[in-house]
């Protein structure tokens, strides 16, 4: 199945002139032209081969270059609000009175700030601060937005002189799960719990290892939560809308408090 994240991070890795990254730019540029065209012509108009297309599928997991088109089929009829977590009406709501709408939108974030601020138990933040402070090892999981937020994280205890290490791939990903020790903290940053189920393989393997695991998120129900040590639930309610906000807000503030305790 494809993955779009994994296209772009590889555009975003590579030279747009290498062979992959022309293949994903023309595949991605042409979704309604993919559907009627067999992966010959494909080929052709990336100047590749029939092969180096299906070689290409093996590449980013994906079975078959039918199931490929398939789902850029998919993409390709998506409507673009679908995406940014609004539904019909708002987006017509947005179109005719952008003003109400950016005040709408915003009542949402400080209504789940004021969650975030009602919700978090300091104490329980604190000890697990106090875990990573002494942890011999600590490993953070994310995906697509929250992994840029692991990477934040990651940047940011380093100027408080904690390094912790961020899978930024599934194989790293693996690679670290699979040297968990007793001495390592696994942690998992999920808005709504969709990791849980996406990489539910590795999130076994997290579970059976010797590691205490926590998994901070936002308000998820979830049942695959019962996996972790610990499961942190920053806010009561889901806000949709708004994306990561509040799990954002959360994490600034965790990492701020680490550096006023440890620096």
């Amino acid at each position: 199945m494809l993955d779009l994240f994994d296209f772009l991070h590889y555009l975003n890795t590579n030279k747009r002139d290498a062979t992959y990254s022309r293949i994903i730019i023309y595949l991605l540029n042409h979704l309604n032209e993919v559907r009627t065209l067999t992966i010959t012509e494909i080929a052709e108009r990336c100047f590749v081969s029939p092969a180096t297309l299906s070689r290409f599928c093996r590449h980013f997991g994906i079975s078959s270059f039918a199931s490929l088109r398939e789902s850029l089929v998919s993409l390709g009829t998506m409507k673009g609000h679908s995406g940014l977590r609004m539904k019909e009406h708002e987006l017509i709501d947005l179109k005719h009175d952008p003003k109400s709408y950016l005040a709408s939108y915003g009542t949402e974030i400080i209504t789940a700030v004021n969650d975030v601020l009602e919700t978090i138990d300091i104490e329980q933040v604190d000890h697990i601060l106090a875990d990573i402070h002494q942890a011999q090892e600590v490993i953070l999981i994310g995906y697509s937005a929250t992994l840029e937020l692991a990477k934040d994280l990651q940047t940011s205890f380093l100027l408080s002189q904690k390094l912790i290490f961020v899978g930024e791939t599934e194989e790293t990903q693996q690679a670290f799960v699979d040297e968990l020790s007793e001495q390592s903290i696994v942690i998992v940053i999920s808005s709504y719990g969709s990791l849980l189920n996406r990489s539910s393989e590795l999130m076994r393997k997290i579970s059976n290892s010797p590691a205490k695991s926590i998994l901070l998120t936002q308000h998820t129900q979830n049942t695959l939560t019962n996996q972790f040590d610990l499961s942190i639930n920053v806010t009561t309610t889901n806000y949709v809308r708004i994306g990561n906000y509040p799990l954002t807000f959360f994490l600034d503030y965790f990492v701020r408090r680490y550096t006023s305790l440890y620096q």
